[in-house]
């Protein structure tokens, strides 16, 4: 007597096996994967709430108002247009919080996905990075109607997506990195909580990089997702750029940390079912 395996919701989309397929359709498939993970998760996420994919819309409006309160008023920074300006740094450090920390227990929360041997597990951290991804694209309508409002707004946000990208290499690299280690180690997605609580007061995400000391400016352009958010900002208000070395650092280490990544995910991903 046969037995039906029963399918869980991620099972409905099964790719080939990788060897019959030319490597632009394997991508193709990955994709495809990588678009229904991402469509499911934010559906289930917000499934039955009256606000919907809203909500992280709301959550960061509500930070938003809290930080202008306090830095635009009780402890003015003389930031010009403070709201627009903490805004375009929440939105993107947003984004890089909740994605790699997402990324860290990408494996370990989607077990059952590694367990199913056709299913590439190496997407399972590229998920977690793009949901968080639309909450960006949801809230850039937002920030532009802040920007024509306030008189700030600059053609050179068309350049926006190109940053978008080396941010999304730079997660993606970390976060196969941290997922990785994590199915060994489990106090490593509790060890990037720390990092990131500690490494949001390093980024000028409520304060300018002008109003530090300048002896301070190497060590915060040392932070990529600092120089990200600086480099995002010249965009959007027209501000000064970050330098041109701070900038070629942060690009080539997105991309030597996406090789990397991928490489280190490979290594450790047969251990996977074992550990699990």
């Amino acid at each position: 007597m046969s037995s039906v395996t029963p399918q869980t919701p991620d099972a409905a989309w099964r790719p080939p096996q990788a060897t019959a397929l030319p490597a632009r359709t394997q991508l193709a498939q990955l994709r495809e994967l990588v678009t229904h993970l991402v469509v499911r998760e934010l559906t289930v996420t917000h499934r039955s709430t009256l606000l919907g994919w809203t909500w992280p819309l709301a959550r960061q409006l509500a930070q938003l108002g809290i930080l202008v309160l306090i830095f635009g008023h009780v402890v003015n920074l003389r930031i010009h247009h403070y709201a627009v300006f903490v805004f375009s740094g929440l939105v993107l450090w947003t984004w890089f919080s909740n994605g790699l920390g997402a990324a860290c227990s990408s494996v370990i929360s989607r077990r059952h996905m590694v367990f199913q041997p056709r299913c590439p597990t190496v997407i399972l951290p590229v998920v977690a990075v793009a949901v968080p991804l639309v909450d960006v694209l949801i809230a850039l309508p937002f920030l532009i109607v802040m920007l024509l409002a306030s008189g700030t707004f600059h053609l050179t946000i068309v350049v926006l997506p190109a940053l978008l990208v080396v941010q999304f290499l730079l997660m993606v690299g970390a976060g196969w990195i941290t997922a990785a280690l994590s199915v060994y180690l489990r106090d490593v997605p509790h060890i990037v909580s720390v990092l990131l609580l500690t490494l949001f007061y390093g980024t000028p995400v409520f304060f300018s990089i002008t109003r530090v000391p300048h002896r301070f400016h190497a060590l915060l352009y040392a932070n990529p997702i600092g120089t990200l958010i600086e480099s995002y900002r010249a965009l959007i208000l027209g501000s000064p750029f970050p330098p041109v070395a701070a900038f070629a650092a942060t690009a080539a280490v997105s991309i030597l940390l996406t090789v990397l990544g991928l490489w280190f995910f490979r290594a450790l991903e047969g251990g996977f079912v074992d550990e699990l």
